[in-house]
């Protein structure tokens, strides 16, 4: 009778079978023990409340483990963020709108000095679990689209980390005898290559780590995607920028309004050479923004602005630019290159 109430516990869902299935076991047993110290009826007693009990046990909690199965379907599917969806846009779009352009605004006109402690705090910790919620799910997710964004966010403090060690080391910097114009090319060439050596690490690394070979196919089925991680890196060059500048919050806040277009026309575009165009143009309409700030409010910044004319800030700006559309057009080259007969049809033509 043990044996064979324990073939009957297969009837259960397996999820409940091997949670709960030794704790049943050990139950009946006990009770079968019992029963057989008072007599044969007890036993008979037992057997028939059990098995009569038995399939409506198994019925419900078959019914409650679809119902659990279903809501874990549908919560997981609010997390997989649909290409083309509003979700996918406002994930994708956060890096400039909810972390840049908001509190650009907030901070302009100070509006937490009007508010009590407590909002304060807690919208630190909600912008905080907001974002690390996104990376998390971004990594679950295997890197989707929308979170090529945030993988570009953190690449200009890593180049300017590069640049800097890199001038410690070379101590006298002799370009600065040449005319101000190609020593800001040349130098700006040595702050901004670390962003290309980021590019052909992250390509590489994802090659080669089997982890990743789903990332990697993502960037051979669509080039773009990588622009797409570079213009991430968007909002870190402003504030690089805009840093040593005062009352520029709304040139930032517009430069990073526009930035956020360019990746909604982005993401509704399914042709590539307009991806590369919208993404090229939010990055030129952002920058020339920056450039304008700095050129009228370079003289009111003084002493923390530099002490440069404004026209050699203002193109000083343009130069960064320049390189940077330089460098978002890495898939453009890449895109030329011979492909495999896989290839997917979504790579940029020649």
């Amino acid at each position: 009778m043990r044996g064979f109430y324990a073939l009957l516990l297969y009837l259960y869902p397996r999820r409940y079978r091997e949670e709960y299935g030794e704790e049943l076991q050990a139950v009946f047993n006990s009770l079968f023990e019992g029963a057989l110290k008072v007599g044969r009826l007890e036993v008979i007693k037992l057997v028939l409340h059990e098995f009569f009990s038995l399939p409506k046990a198994v019925l419900l909690e078959h019914l409650r483990e679809r119902r659990k199965s279903r809501m874990a379907k549908k919560f997981a599917s609010r997390l997989d963020f649909r290409r083309g969806s509003w979700t996918e846009a406002f994930a994708a779009l956060s890096p400039f709108l909810l972390f840049g352009a908001l509190p650009t605004l907030i901070g302009y006109f100070h509006l937490m000095d009007y508010a009590p402690s407590w909002m304060g705090v807690l919208s630190v910790i909600f912008f905080w679990s907001f974002g690390l919620g996104l990376l998390v799910i971004g990594f679950v997710k295997r890197f989707p689209r929308w979170f090529m964004p945030f993988i570009g966010v953190p690449m200009p403090l890593l180049s300017l980390l590069l640049f800097n060690s890199l001038m410690e080391k070379l101590q006298g910097v002799w370009w600065y005898s040449l005319p101000w114009l190609l020593a800001d090319v040349l130098q700006q060439s040595l702050l901004w290559i670390g962003l290309i050596f980021l590019v052909i690490l992250l390509l590489v690394a994802t090659r080669f780590i089997p982890r990743s070979w789903t990332f990697y196919q993502q960037l051979r089925d669509d080039w773009t995607l990588l622009s797409f991680v570079v213009y991430g890196a968007l909002p870190f060059v402003l504030f690089i920028t805009l840093n040593d500048y005062k009352n520029v919050e709304p040139f930032m806040f517009l430069a990073l309004l526009i930035l956020a277009v360019g990746g909604w026309l982005y993401l509704r575009s399914a042709v590539p050479w307009n991806k590369i165009l919208y993404l090229q143009g939010g990055v030129a309409f952002s920058m020339w923004t920056a450039a304008v700030g700095k050129a009228i409010f370079h003289e009111s910044s003084f002493p923390w602005a530099s002490s440069s004319m404004w026209q050699t800030e203002f193109m000083d700006t343009i130069v960064t630019w320049l390189w940077l559309a330089l460098i978002m057009l890495i898939p453009v080259a890449i895109s030329l290159m011979p492909h495999s007969h896989n290839a997917s049809q979504n790579t940029l033509p020649s």
